[in-house]
């Protein structure tokens, strides 16, 4: 079925850096329709964000439960690794489509999304070698090491999980959060089976889990492909998107987060190297059992992100800089309160969350999990902030964010882990979370003041 989508803009106004026109702004409206709608989509888009993390989340916990400590703690960093090198992949593809495709493309979003899938083979390509060498170079080292066969998993897994992660992203693109919910089903399910007949067969490591986690990802992304139209090769009258030029229009947009991501990562990722480096891969694998519990509640916080993201792109590219500002707001302060009771929630009972996911086999560590439920408060409270500003084409200040911040992760995290061992990551975690997020409400807050008349928004 192909797409149907309404052009959003003129073509006088989707023009590169151009300011958006202003428009007259209605007050955001409350009626019982409008919050039904949106209630629909958001009960959808945190159902599709949870099956896709659920299986995740049982593969982790099942992994933790019955693996050596050193053991997962090598699925723990591969998988890090493979969070660190998808941050390329959301920024220079996952990002642009959700904010140039409505903003920019909507009158022609097949042709864009077919685009964006060249976009990801040519981008996967590099980075799945990059991976797959990290992992030969490592076992011409040290043959034995549990890392090993993790990495070349990941590297296996990589181009079908972010192929799937893209499929999910265009369906809210197109408002049809129902469709990608259909995928991520699929996507748990495959998971599981896969899990339970590899448990059956006695064949549970990190190599096998990456490679399931691959291949339901492969199998889960073709239907929906197929709901999105995008098998249909009928000729189009206004002629094909190219893959160049739709890698220019992403790196146009996503060149000031590429430094950002790296950034970031040394912020948020580079913890568990840390950990594994100067305390050992069991030490890894305790830091990432732990860290669950708060990972869900990222998930949540992602999913409203993945939600809003295009109707802020939509709202600047009509020049509502106004519904814009009260939008971030809203979401911000609904969903930190959320994640605030989700916090204390983990405080008090931390101690029968690990007995019921791990059987009490991390016992004395289960009190550092409500210190890592800050890291989700400090996300919740300024995601509307940060979308804002990402949907406003001015990914120049996260990029500003992080180059503060990440100094100061890495110096705590090496002196807390030197003086407090894994209950000092999870506090430099926590901190840094926290002035990453006060710095994006700062820069939200100076940058929506000079522009309450939409005058200067374009992308410097």
């Amino acid at each position: 079925m192909a797409l149907r989508a309404t052009p959003l803009l003129k073509p006088e106004e989707s023009r590169v850096h151009k300011a958006p026109v202003v428009v007259n702004e209605r007050p955001l409206s409350f009626s019982a329709a409008t919050l039904r709608t949106w209630g629909t989509k958001s009960a959808l888009s945190l159902v599709d964000q949870g099956l896709t993390s659920g299986a995740g989340f049982i593969v982790n916990i099942y992994l933790a439960r019955v693996l050596a400590p050193n053991v997962y703690g090598a699925f723990a960093v591969a998988f890090t690794g493979l969070l660190f090198v998808s941050g390329f992949h959301n920024v220079l593809l996952l990002e642009p489509l959700s904010v140039l495709g409505p903003s920019r493309h909507a009158d022609r979003l097949v042709r864009f999304f077919r685009a964006q899938i060249a976009v990801h083979a040519v981008l996967v390509g590099v980075l799945s070698a990059a991976v797959l060498l990290s992992g030969i170079l490592l076992w011409r080292v040290e043959p034995r090491n549990p890392l090993v066969g993790a990495i070349l998993g990941a590297a296996f897994a990589l181009p079908f999980l972010l192929l799937l992660w893209l499929a999910r992203r265009m369906c809210y693109v197109v408002q049809l959060p129902s469709t990608a919910v259909a995928g991520s089903g699929s996507y748990l399910g495959i998971t599981c089976a896969g899990l339970f007949v590899l448990a059956r067969m006695g064949r549970i490591g990190s190599f096998s889990a990456f490679a399931l986690i691959g291949l339901a990802s492969a199998c889960s992304t073709i239907p929906l492909f197929h709901k999105l139209g995008l098998w249909n090769r009928a000729p189009s009258p206004s002629g094909q998107l190219s893959w160049r030029e739709a890698l220019r229009g992403n790196w146009t947009y996503g060149r000031w987060l590429v430094g950002s991501t790296v950034l970031y990562s040394i912020s948020t990722q580079t913890q568990a190297f840390l950990v594994a480096g100067i305390l050992g891969l069991g030490a890894a694998g305790i830091l990432r059992a732990m860290q669950i519990p708060s990972l869900a509640m990222t998930q949540i916080v992602t999913a409203t992100g993945l939600l809003i993201l295009p109707a802020f792109s939509h709202d600047f590219g009509r020049g509502s800089t106004g519904r814009i500002r009260h939008k971030a707001v809203l979401v911000s302060a609904s969903l930190g309160f959320v994640a605030l009771c989700f916090c204390l929630f983990l405080a008090i009972e931390a101690g029968r969350v690990e007995h019921v996911l791990f059987g009490g086999k991390y016992a004395s560590d289960a009190w550092i999990m409500s210190v890592l439920a800050l890291v989700p408060v400090a996300n919740a409270c300024s995601l509307g902030y940060s979308m804002a500003l990402r949907a406003s084409h001015r990914p120049d200040y996260d990029l500003a964010a992080n180059a503060i911040v990440a100094p100061i992760s890495l110096i705590s995290s090496i002196c807390f882990i030197r003086w407090w061992g894994i209950s000092g990551v999870a506090a430099s975690m926590a901190l840094c979370f926290a002035l990453l997020n006060g710095i994006t409400f700062v820069c939200f807050s100076r940058f929506f003041s000079r522009n309450k008349l939409g005058v200067g928004m374009e992308n410097d």
